[in-house]
C-alpha cells in the first residue's frame, strides 16, 4: 500500500487550530523560534480575537506551522511514500520532503504571507467557485475574457471535475459569472478571500518571492512530491521558478490525485486544520483509503487502526 500525505491549504483554518501539538513539551523551541521569525505571539493569533485568521500575514504562517507540527508526530510513528499540498499546503509538503528545514520554511512562508497581503491590498480581487459545470467549456468562457485588458480572471483551483474556483479582479470575475448565468450555471458561490489569489494579480508578488528563494539553501526531497503547477512530481532544480508560477497559476489538484492514483497510491492522509481535501479525494475517487490528522486525537486514531 502507497501512502500519500495532503497538506490542508489556505481557507481550512479556524480558532484555536493546533493548539493541542503547540502546547506540546518538545515543541517549545520551535514556538519561540516561529514567534522570534514572525513576530507574533502563536497562541493568541490563534484564539483569533482580534480576527488574525482573516489575514493573509496571519493565516499562512499559522497553517503551515500547525500543519508541521502535525507532520512530525505523524512520522514518529508511520511511514509516507508521496507528498502533495495544496496552494500554502506546498509548503508544509516542502517541509515534510526535507527540502526546507524548520527555520526556512517558517521564513519563506513569513514573506511570501506578507507578499500576498500587499499584492491583494495593492490590486484587488475575488474568487468564486463554480460548481456542475464542465472544466473545458469554463476554460472556453474564461479565456474568451482575458482578450479583454481591463478582465483579469483565471481558474485558480481545479479542486473536482465538478468544482472549480475563478479568481482575478472584480471586472474580470464578475463578468465570467455573468455569462455563466446566462448559460444557466445555477451553483456560483464567491468565497469569503482576502484576494484575487492564483491570478496575475499576484505576478508581481512572485517575481519578489523568486528572488527571495533563490537565495535559500534547500536539499534534495526525499520523498516524491507532487506539484500544484505542473499535478507532476518535483524536479528539484525546477523548484523555485515553480514556487514562483504557483502565485500566479492554477492549483492542479484533481489532475494531481489523478496522477498519484496512476502512480499507485492508494492511501491519502490529509495533515493540518480541516477536512477540505479528504472530502474532495472521498467524495471523487473510490477504492481508496481517505484519512485525516488535525489534531492529537487523529493520530491516535491512526494507531489503534
Amino acid at each position: 500500500m502507497k501512502t500519500l500525505l495532503m497538506f490542508s491549504g489556505q481557507g481550512s483554518q479556524y480558532p484555536n487550530m493546533g493548539l493541542d501539538v503547540i502546547n506540546l513539551v518538545e515543541n517549545k523551541d520551535k514556538i519561540k523560534l516561529a514567534e522570534e521569525i514572525l513576530g507574533f505571539n502563536i497562541k493568541t493569533a490563534l484564539k483569533n480575537e482580534n480576527n488574525e485568521l482573516s489575514q493573509t500575514k496571519y493565516t499562512q504562517p499559522l497553517m503551515v506551522l500547525v500543519s508541521i507540527l502535525l507532520f512530525d508526530e505523524f512520522k514518529r510513528n508511520f511511514n509516507f511514500d508521496g507528498l502533495l499540498g495544496f496552494s500554502l499546503g506546498e509548503y508544509s509538503a516542502l517541509y515534510a520532503a526535507n527540502i526546507y528545514d524548520f527555520e526556512t520554511i517558517i521564513n519563506i512562508v513569513k514573506v511570501r504571507s506578507e507578499l500576498m497581503e500587499d499584492a491583494a491590498n495593492k490590486n484587488p480581487g475575488k474568487m468564486a467557485a463554480v460548481l456542475n459545470f464542465e472544466t473545458k467549456k469554463l476554460e472556453e468562457v474564461v479565456n474568451k475574457h482575458n482578450n479583454d485588458h481591463d478582465l483579469i480572471v483565471t481558474i485558480a483551483n481545479y479542486n473536482a471535475k465538478s468544482q472549480l474556483v475563478i479568481s482575478g479582479n472584480d471586472l474580470g470575475v464578475n463578468k465570467v459569472i455573468d455569462e455563466l448565468k446566462a448559460l444557466g450555471v445555477r451553483r456560483i458561490i464567491p468565497l469569503n478571500v482576502s484576494g484575487g489569489f492564483h491570478s496575475l494579480l499576484m505576478k508581481d508578488s512572485s517575481n519578489k518571492l523568486y528572488e527571495y528563494l533563490i537565495t535559500q539553501n534547500k536539499n534534495k526531497n526525499i520523498k516524491p512530491l507532487y506539484l500544484n503547477t505542473t499535478s507532476k512530481e518535483l524536479v528539484i532544480n525546477d523548484l523555485e521558478k515553480e514556487l514562483q508560477k504557483q502565485m500566479y497559476s492554477s492549483v492542479l489538484f484533481y489532475q494531481s490525485i489523478e496522477n498519484t492514483i496512476k502512480d499507485g497510491y492508494t492511501r491519502f492522509i490529509e495533515i493540518g486544520p480541516g477536512k477540505v481535501l479528504r472530502n474532495l479525494v472521498s467524495k471523487n475517487y473510490e477504492n481508496i483509503e481517505v484519512l485525516n490528522v488535525e489534531n492529537i486525537e487523529d493520530l491516535k486514531s491512526l494507531e489503534e487502526n
